[in-house]
């Protein structure tokens, strides 16, 4: 019997005649949606160490006025600079699955009238567990900005950003719900947190938003919004005709840019059910976040990355020398650090 025949013998209809066949139609194929919002953004730079901790120097810089004294007497003194050090362990994640002769043996292949074979199971999956991977570093992403804490949902590590480095999260209350509500003034006051609170030196004049569905939808409903629209209909898009598409992203975005603050909305929900932006609420962040928030990578526990820069992932496979399982290991070591979380700031709609 050829290899097809084998095959279509494992789609029989078994309804009463053993010889009797159905031809197998092209598989309906269940995805769940992607979403990659967090790492298109670039929120966390990423770095890299060769240990399972990372170590930084928080340098404080000080200066005072300078007052007037009388000539002889003891002249005023400058002050120096003043440090800390900070360390920080990097939680560990793995994600294992194997293979085994029953995952093949008599097995039609997923979605195709053809024998499995062990080349197609291996990428199949390598495949879920990549997008699993993918969907972690989101979630990790979210879940710190949102709550301002590392992401170790089994507690291996317990970061708040906000008490390590002494700060406190500004909330902008938007009042979306009130038709009098100053939106301008809210976004001015969004500007003022992040700029006065920043201790970087820098001058911020861009600032980006991501929003929940509830928040942008509600925003772009509010009567000031459909002022500023009449008094800008040749700006683009125009909300009449045209979707609010989100500039260098998929369709499934939408963005609104009023005040020099660019809001994204977001619908992105993990695996687990759980939406990365809780209903009703908004995140600002400045544009260019430079080393503020950094993504930390550490080296895998395998003797070959010891002492090692460490990796976004690794993956390794090994057989059990019978011949009997094939074991796919993957692990990936990471850190999200807000090094500046006054940086964000919460906004909620009522």
């Amino acid at each position: 019997m050829s290899q097809v025949q084998i095959a279509k013998a494992a789609t029989r209809a078994f309804n009463g005649n053993n010889y009797e066949y159905t031809d197998l139609a092209a598989p309906l194929m269940i995805i769940p949606n992607i979403w990659g919002l967090g790492n298109q953004l670039g929120i966390f730079g990423k770095d890299t160490t060769s240990q399972e901790s990372i170590t930084l120097e928080e340098i404080t810089q000080g200066f005072g006025i300078v007052t007037d004294i009388h000539r002889g007497a003891r002249h005023q003194v400058s002050m120096d600079h003043t440090r800390k050090m900070l360390a920080f362990a990097v939680p560990h994640f793995t994600l294992d699955d194997a293979i085994t002769p029953r995952d093949i043996q008599g097995k039609r292949a997923f979605g195709v009238d053809e024998l499995e074979t062990l080349a197609k199971v291996r990428a199949r999956k390598l495949e879920t567990i990549r997008q699993s991977w993918a969907a972690t570093h989101e979630k990790a992403l979210w879940h710190t900005i949102t709550t301002g804490t590392a992401y170790a949902p089994n507690n291996s590590v317990s970061y708040d950003w906000y008490d390590v480095f002494g700060a406190t999260r500004s909330v902008v209350n938007f009042e979306l719900n009130v038709p009098t509500s100053d939106i301008i003034a809210k976004t001015e006051q969004v500007f003022v947190d992040i700029q006065d609170k920043a201790l970087d030196g820098s001058v911020r004049g861009e600032i980006f938003a991501v929003a929940s569905p509830e928040f942008f939808a509600a925003l772009i409903a509010h009567p000031t919004m459909k002022t500023f629209y009449t008094y800008q209909q040749n700006q683009k898009p125009n909300i009449l005709v045209d979707r609010l598409r989100a500039n260098g992203y998929d369709a499934r975005y939408r963005e609104f840019t009023v005040g020099n603050i660019t809001y994204i909305e977001y619908r992105g929900v993990g695996p687990d059910g759980v939406r990365y932006i809780p209903a009703g609420e908004c995140y600002f962040m400045p544009t260019d976040m430079g080393d503020n928030f950094v993504q930390y990578f550490a080296p895998a526990d395998h003797f070959d990355f010891v002492n090692t820069e460490g990796q976004e992932l690794y993956a390794f496979e090994y057989g059990d020398g019978r011949g009997q399982m094939i074991e796919l290991q993957t692990e990936s070591n990471f850190l999200h650090v807000m090094r500046r979380p006054q940086l964000v700031v919460r906004g909620t709609m009522a």
